[in-house]
């Protein structure tokens, strides 16, 4: 199975204008995929990170903190970022931990969004699709999105079962597949709709 991210690489401004010393300044943000995106022996994530939240100081333009979603979508050059409520149909994903740079991000999330100011990144989200089981996922868009499990779908996908402690999708009982998130050690287990 593959894992799709959309606004990939996105540069988008968020209209965070400050004035410093008289000079207007503008904080931009970016969503990029995680670097096993296509590798489709791993995929997305359930939000339980096997590491602990790291504390960091970031203060990004949309407020959340790990364990919390939120709705990521837009364009690639025009990404928009909200708090979602999780499980509801505008949440896509669902935080990981909030760092300082997207390079301290575990290595098999599915994808960040981090904002930049002065083209210096100042903090990040590190991203998992908000798996929710019985509840079903297009992959197949721009962005992940939650549908129906009866509606039309170009990649669904509904969540079965997410088994912690293990990286072997065929440790999942009752459906065809899933996605394997080898470094927390946790599999989403899917059926094709």
């Amino acid at each position: 199975m593959n894992i799709l991210r959309g606004a990939a690489g996105a540069a988008v401004a968020l209209a965070a204008a400050g004035v410093l010393g008289g000079c207007a300044t503008q904080v931009e943000g970016q969503a990029v995929p995680a670097a096993n995106a296509l590798d489709t022996s791993t995929a997305p994530s359930f939000s339980l990170p096997t590491t602990t939240p790291s504390a960091s100081s970031t203060e990004l333009s949309v407020d959340v903190a790990a364990g919390e979603c939120v709705a990521l979508g837009g364009t690639v050059d025009d990404a928009t970022i909200d708090y979602a409520v999780c499980g509801s149909p505008s949440s896509n994903y669902k935080v990981v931990d909030v760092v300082d740079a997207s390079a301290m991000c575990p290595g098999d999330i599915d994808q960040t969004y981090y904002e930049s100011f002065g083209g210096v990144e100042v903090g990040a989200l590190c991203l998992d699709i908000d798996w929710v089981v019985g509840d079903c996922i297009d992959l197949g868009g721009e962005d992940p999105q939650r549908i129906d499990c009866g509606e039309p779908a170009v990649q669904g996908e509904e969540v079965t079962e997410i088994l912690l402690d293990t990286s072997d999708v065929n440790d999942c009982s009752t459906s065809e597949g899933g996605f394997v998130y080898r470094e927390r050690n946790f599999v989403v287990c899917t059926d094709t709709i």
